[in-house]
């Protein structure tokens, strides 16, 4: 068990005493190659900061002391204008301040992160700093200032650094946030450190806390509450008040919807759940079928010249197509060279693959939204791809209103209804199995970071994973007309 707390886990016990409680006592997960993408793009936006100030000094660890014992070496030394991951630390809690600059006698904490200046509003953005605040402060130094060091939409591939960021002075929340933290300071680590683990009352935390179902309310628990979809805030607090979290002890007259009463009605019987429309809905769908799915990267810095931070592009697309349902399926796909910028060229193989006849079968409004996009980039090409946009069919609404299989524990994401529907069909084996990885894999080519023979076996991993999407949704289609005809 840790002896000090981190940021995360100040943050964590913000969320759910419980939580952190828990957090303290396993050991971390082993992070996936996205998470330590997302964790070097991070840093690769921090050291950007730091050259706005050409004068500084990394307040780091050395032979000779801890990074708290140099910080308060160096804040000391009234020669010393500007820190680096200055560290402060007290008897249960220890932070870093991105930036720490003197100004007047005083000093000015900086935060820096990958998120836009017009999200300053967002509250984790906020408490990330207050925390860090809090622990200056409580080190005896006078701060006056603290603000955000964030991305600003303008800025645009290759251009000068320091168009990058927008320094946003956030003192006022700062200071009242941190007070609060102050306020209930001995009573989290009290609590954290503490034998005992916390009670814990239901709430909107429960849903997605890795430590619901194994560790705290919901063990012991076959199908909790939170596999009904949408469960509004209010509701859940009366399931609260009455101490419920098992669905199946959900009151008949509690007032569910009719999608939400189905679930309901799945995991207390077991039985599947299959609308009469259905059959109605697959016959009305127009053959040919084209099936598609697009994939995208997205990084914090631009990879492409007139580029923004951020900038999702498409880079990818699989198409699996039949004249019948019962006939032969052929397939095509395009992956973008990383080194430039494809969507034009992607765009036009794409109008050209998908023809002007028949329906174009996708999961989800996702591929609806990027084509849009498309329509803004390329208005020359508006006119095609509002006619794509006029054949889409999304399995996602037609399975969220005629089919429910208890397994979907209240999910009707792709992940979640293809290994009850085509148990047979599976992403296990994939060097690239989930959207992230797939993002990090062609950012990483992208980058040069994947350089040499190892670009030929990354581009195969990604067309592997985008063709056995739409494969998948061709059997999915498959499955949907044999349960009609079970039925």
């Amino acid at each position: 068990m840790k002896n000090a707390l981190t940021k995360a886990d100040w943050l964590t016990a913000q969320e759910c005493l419980t939580k952190g409680w828990l957090a303290l006592r396993v050991p971390p997960i082993q992070p996936s190659d996205a998470d330590l993408f997302r964790m070097e793009q991070g840093r690769e936006i921090g050291l950007l900061a730091r050259e706005l100030w050409q004068i500084g000094i990394l307040a780091s660890d050395t032979e000779t002391e801890n990074a708290a014992e140099m910080t308060q070496r160096l804040v000391a030394d009234r020669s010393t204008v500007t820190l680096f991951e200055a560290t402060f630390q007290n008897d249960f809690c220890t932070a870093k301040a991105d930036i720490l600059t003197r100004e007047d006698g005083f000093w000015h904490v900086l935060e820096v992160k990958s998120s836009f200046s017009d999200k300053i509003q967002e509250e984790r953005l906020l408490d990330d700093l207050a925390y860090t605040f809090m622990l200056v402060e409580q080190s005896g130094l006078p701060v006056v200032k603290a603000s955000l060091v964030l991305l600003s939409r303008e800025y645009r591939y290759g251009a000068d650094y320091r168009e990058l960021f927008e320094i946003v002075d956030v003192t006022d929340d700062i200071r009242k946030r941190s007070l609060e933290f102050k306020t209930s300071s001995k009573m989290i680590t009290n609590v954290l450190f503490g034998d005992d683990q916390p009670s814990q009352a239901l709430s909107s935390a429960c849903r997605k806390c890795k430590f619901f179902k194994d560790a705290c309310l919901g063990k012991n628990i076959g199908r909790s509450i939170f596999e009904i979809p949408n469960l509004h805030h209010t509701k859940l607090k009366r399931l609260s008040e009455k101490g419920i979290v098992d669905l199946c002890a959900i009151p008949d007259d509690f007032g569910l919807n009719p999608t939400q009463e189905r679930v309901r009605t799945a995991a207390i019987s077991g039985e599947m759940f299959i609308g009469q429309g259905l059959r109605r809905v697959l016959e009305a769908i127009e053959w040919s079928c084209s099936y598609l799915d697009f994939e995208t990267v997205s990084t914090a810095l631009p990879l492409y010249p007139d580029h923004g931070c951020h900038r999702h592009i498409l880079t990818q697309y699989s198409v699996h197509h039949r004249c019948e349902i019962t006939d032969t399926v052929h397939h095509s796909e395009y992956l973008a060279n990383a080194t430039n910028d494809c969507e034009r060229e992607l765009t036009e193989n794409l109008i050209r693959e998908l023809g002007d006849s028949g329906s174009i079968i996708v999961y989800s409004c996702y591929e609806q939204t990027r084509i849009k996009r498309l329509m803004e980039q390329f208005p020359d090409l508006a006119q095609e791809l509002q006619a794509i946009l006029n054949r889409l069919v999304d399995f996602l609404p037609l399975i969220k209103e005629h089919v429910y299989h208890p397994d979907f524990r209240g999910s009707y994401s792709i992940k979640k209804v293809l290994p009850v529907l085509v148990p047979e069909l599976t992403y296990d084996g994939l060097s690239i199995a989930n959207g992230d990885a797939a993002i990090t894999c062609f950012a990483r080519m992208a980058k040069g970071q994947i350089i040499g023979d190892d670009i030929a076996t990354a581009r195969q991993q990604l067309l592997d994973y985008c063709n056995l999407d739409t494969f998948a949704m061709v059997k999915l289609h498959d499955k949907l007309h044999e349960l009609v005809e079970n039925h």
